[in-house]
């Protein structure tokens, strides 16, 4: 009788492998040729048509609602409240893009502001530490969110900002 020599591991991947790898190499190919073909059908409006949703849907209206959209003359107003202090900071100073625009000469101020302004609350007047909060009931405003809180003191300023208008 005839002994056959065991196999190792690696022969025996080998003779697996090779059933798997020509229909694995014929569907990667596959794969790639369908990528680029769409690919190629997306290059032309009738075939984004065809293949993507999205552009069917461009410049409807939305559930009956038209979503507002911000201009660069567009402003909104943000409110900037003392966490610390109820009865004001009047050496505070909130300024929009560096320029000083109101003191805290209460608990809170409100400040208008345009896309891509940056609002900081200067309190280099003051000692020690202060925090601020930023609210505002606009739609419209996608960043600062109502309820961020800053902190200012010791010589620097609470940078807000950029503000961000939603699209």
């Amino acid at each position: 009788m005839e002994q056959r020599r065991q196999q190792t591991y690696e022969e025996r991947f080998l003779k697996a492998y090779e059933r798997w790898e020509k229909p694995l190499v014929r569907v990667l190919i596959a794969c790639f040729v369908l990528i680029v073909a769409a690919q190629a059908v997306l290059m032309w409006p009738a075939g984004r048509q065809l293949l993507s949703g999205v552009d069917r849907l461009e410049g409807h209206k939305t559930n009956g609602a038209t979503l507002a959209t911000a201009t660069k003359d567009t402003r909104a107003q943000l409110t900037i409240r003392s966490v610390d202090s109820g009865a004001g900071l009047p050496k505070a100073w909130v300024k929009v893009n560096g320029i000083p625009v109101s003191a805290f000469t209460e608990e809170a101020v409100t400040v208008s502001v345009r896309e891509k302004d940056v609002v900081t609350v200067d309190t280099s007047g003051l000692p020690g530490v202060f925090r601020f909060e930023i609210d505002h009931d606009d739609p419209q405003i996608s960043y600062p969110v109502p309820g961020t809180l800053v902190e200012a003191g010791d010589g620097q300023e609470a940078k807000v900002g950029p503000v961000h208008f939603s699209k």
